[in-house]
């Protein structure tokens, strides 16, 4: 394997990592149930005061996901960037939860913290929107050594 080229890596200090968490709109969030994982495509919001992100999430009633997440003892979410010659990454681990409604943010909030509501084949009427919340034990990043 000595043909095989390699790029070199560093850490982000948590700077950088609130910085780039700042700047990304979506990642994937992998969810397990026992032996069958599941990720997802999502918007995410750092709250960093928290120590946590959250994430906008919809249920028509019939979403696998609010399943996954009653049953995930641990999530993972990671957003990344490879740019060509620079490169990025960061992974959260940690609890997660639905938010409660008394804890939800006002819609005008939800509206900043996030783009618009993604809608496949569903009717607007029938879908609850949710915040869920990963509040992580572990933040990390990486990015291309300079």
């Amino acid at each position: 394997m000595k043909d095989i080229r390699y790029v070199y890596t560093v850490g982000m200090d948590a700077d950088d990592i609130s910085r780039r968490l700042d700047e990304v709109s979506s990642g994937i969030l992998s969810l397990a149930d026992d032996s069958r994982a599941y990720g997802i495509p999502v918007h995410v919001s750092l709250d960093e005061e928290n120590g946590r992100l959250l994430f906008r999430l919809t249920d028509d009633g019939h979403s696998e996901k609010f399943e996954y997440i009653e049953s995930t003892d641990e999530a993972t979410f990671i957003c990344y960037e490879d740019a060509g010659k620079d490169s990025w990454s960061i992974m959260a681990r940690g609890s997660i939860r639905v938010l409660p409604d008394d804890e939800l943010p006002d819609e005008s909030t939800i509206n900043e913290m996030y783009g618009g509501v993604r809608v496949f084949d569903e009717e607007v009427d029938d879908l609850q929107l949710h915040i869920v919340e990963l509040v992580y034990d572990e933040l990390t990043g990486r990015e291309t050594a300079r």
